[in-house]
């Protein structure tokens, strides 16, 4: 081992110093170091060494990840789910070029995140996710622990390349191996995963879970005059370039290449769920341009879902944060997508109730995004004699109370707020990415809580110490500190993130951010009349009356007080005193290249009561038009709908 701990201690002592600014050595002959402890660990087995430098990367300690803009917009693809449907895009894009054939880059769709890879002078500056496309969460240092990921490239060059992250399906069933042993939920899917590797802040976690990541595009920095020439450099400088890429001269090829892979992409290491093809020549790219969406020369080819058989063996029932009670099918474990499930979800004991479903039934199985899948039909000629039907519930699986169903309702409800698994998911749902985003808090510690006594409400959380938290299991001192500073900076939110937190039936993001930007305040809102909530067009009688029954409730008002006394301090919001009488409910459409990021605009529409939806239809009162705008200019026209500019936007807007 003293070859291994030589080694280690000079890439210590060179990332100490490369972080410092005083670099000892070259770019490549530190990644040469770094290639050597890779294959020692390799031989070793996986983490042999906690103070491996692969497992740790030196950062600012920062507590969140900044935002970054990216420098050009990352665009989705446009979905094909049928052959007719490939040869119809790519007459699409040869009639208005007047070409009898196209040739296309083939690429496997890998199931993961795309990312946005900067170098600065060789070196690895800056990872972005996609985001919304126009920007995302800034990841460096998490795409510093892939290994097959250059750090540094062997010539100076400025250049971005996008990419996709994701996990393999080995990695993925140890990580959740991991994970239900630490009586931590598993992950979905690998892409689920993945996606919350990257948004770990421990570095040495992420390391652990082996990420992976393949290059399928280079945005600038290389001069090529096709696509599969531009990988083909990429490989040359050490990027992770797919290696079953291929390039055909013809859509008929390109048909060939998608059947190869359809019934064979279970057989891979990872996860693909099907095959992305690309015009390669970047001046016919240009010719055929992009939409506001996706580019007009490239598209996903999906395959078509993969369905199994099996027998329901029981039913498993969980309550959620609201009371609702969902059923989930135990069935006999079959393999689906290259993986074995056991489980199936159902939704609600309405879709039980249509699909007539039976203890013993034969039933078919399908498998999406989800790592449970669902059960799309019964084979009702193979029930077995006598079997018994799936029937609601009539007390609760977790506190034992009794269950109410409204007529006309799907859901059946637990109405114990005090009930256990209730008050777990209210508890996860404040701590949310999407709500007050306390990221130290998971499922495992909640449980421990409970069980302990801990805690009771959302409140009680802000009164623990580093000392409680460290006597919990599987907690040291370092990771108590850090619930505990989780905690602490998340007292500081926005109005509209608290009020999501909350948890209030029928109200999400959306609703919560508008409620913050109509009403300013908490405490205005707290005394919010019924008639107030319904003078404002987005809100219905539905949302109208959860609002203000949720802060008539003593029980939600006693939560609210403990919340501020234990120093929740939500940020007022600036209140919009009216609607835009130009904008106010009115249903807009954004169509073109506009000046500023399309959200940018989104949101200043919202804001001023507009209604954004994405397709014009007879119904749309309003189209603002940038340069470049297509077909839903034409549909604007056709309908005779108004459009507008930049410009007459931002008088409107008094910008």
């Amino acid at each position: 081992m003293s070859k291994t701990t030589d080694l280690v201690q000079r890439i210590h002592d060179l990332n100490h110093a490369y972080y410092c600014d005083v670099a000892k050595v070259s770019d490549i002959e530190y990644d040469g170091l770094v290639s050597q402890l890779h294959a020692l660990e390799a031989q070793a087995g996986e983490s042999f060494m906690e103070a491996s430098p692969l497992l740790q990367f030196p950062t600012n300690q920062q507590q969140a990840f900044p935002s970054r803009r990216h420098t050009t917009s990352m665009l989705s693809l446009g979905n094909l789910y049928s052959e007719q449907a490939i040869l119809e895009w790519d007459e699409s894009l040869r009639k208005p070029l007047g070409v009898p054939t196209l040739s296309y880059t083939c690429e496997l769709k890998i199931d993961g995140l795309a990312i946005a890879l900067i170098y600065e002078q060789g070196r690895l500056a800056t990872a972005v996710t996609r985001g919304d496309g126009m920007e995302g969460d800034e990841v460096t240092a998490n795409l510093r622990t892939i290994p097959e990921l250059p750090v540094a490239l062997p010539e100076p060059l400025d250049l971005e390349v996008r990419g996709e992250v994701f996990l393999s399906k080995d990695a993925f069933e140890k990580l959740n191996q991991r994970r239900t042993a630490g009586n931590d939920p598993p992950f979905r899917n690998p892409r689920n995963a993945a996606a919350g590797t990257l948004r770990t802040l421990d570095t040495s976690e992420v390391s652990r879970r082996r990420l992976g990541v393949f290059v399928y595009a280079c945005v600038s920095g290389i001069e090529a005059s096709h696509h599969s020439a531009a990988l083909d450099q990429l490989t040359e400088l050490g990027f992770p370039i797919n290696p079953e890429r291929h390039c055909v001269s013809s859509i008929t090829e390109a048909l060939e290449y998608c059947r190869r892979w359809e019934p064979r992409h279970s057989e891979l290491a990872y996860a693909i769920d099907g095959v992305v093809l690309k015009v390669d020549a970047y001046s016919t790219q240009k010719q055929l341009g992009v939409t506001a969406k996706s580019p007009r020369w490239a598209a996903a080819y999906k395959f078509s879902t993969e369905q199994a058989e099996s027998c329901i063996r029981g039913i498993e029932l969980g309550v959620g944060r609201t009371g609702v009670i969902t059923p989930i099918a135990l069935v006999d474990p079959v393999e689906l997508n290259g993986t074995m499930v056991g489980r199936a979800t159902l939704h609600n004991f309405e879709q039980v109730r249509n699909l007539d479903l039976h203890l013993g039934d034969l039933v078919t199985l399908e498998k999406g995004g989800e790592i449970i899948p669902k059960i799309v039909s019964v084979a009702r000629s193979a029930r077995p004699p006598n079997a018994l039907p799936i029937l609601p519930p009539e007390t609760c699986p977790a506190c034992d109370d009794k269950v109410s169903h409204e007529d006309g309702e799907v859901n059946w409800l637990c109405t114990n707020p005090d009930c256990p698994d209730q008050v777990r998911e209210r508890i996860l749902h404040f701590c949310s990415r999407r709500a007050l985003d306390v990221e130290t808090i998971g499922p495992a510690l909640v449980v421990q809580l409970l069980e302990r006594e801990l805690v009771r409400t959302s409140a009680d959380l802000f009164r623990l110490d580093v000392e409680t938290v460290s006597q919990l299991e599987r907690m040291g001192k370092k990771s108590a500190e850090n619930v505990v500073s989780g905690l602490e900076r998340s007292k500081h939110c926005q109005l509209a993130t608290l009020l999501h937190g909350l948890g209030i039936p029928n109200v999400g993001e959306k609703t919560a951010r508008l409620l913050a930007r109509r009403f300013g305040t908490l405490q205005t809102l707290r005394t919010v009349q019924h008639e107030q909530l319904l003078a404002i067009d987005e809100i219905g009688p539905v949302i109208a009356n959860s609002v203000a029954s949720f802060f008539a409730d003593s029980r939600q008002q006693a939560l609210v007080d403990d919340l501020l006394t234990v120093g929740v301090c939500p940020q007022e919001e600036a209140i919009l005193e009216a609607d835009n009488p130009h904008f106010s409910g009115k249903i807009v459409v954004l169509t073109g290249a506009l000046s500023e990021a399309r959200d940018v605009w989104k949101q200043r529409l919202e804001e001023a009561g507009a209604n954004i939806t994405s397709a014009v239809s007879k119904k749309t009162d309003l189209v603002l038009a940038g340069e470049n705008a297509g077909s839903k200019l034409e549909k604007a026209h056709k309908f005779g709908i108004q459009v507008i500019d930049e410009t007459t936007a931002q008088t409107w807007l008094n910008l």
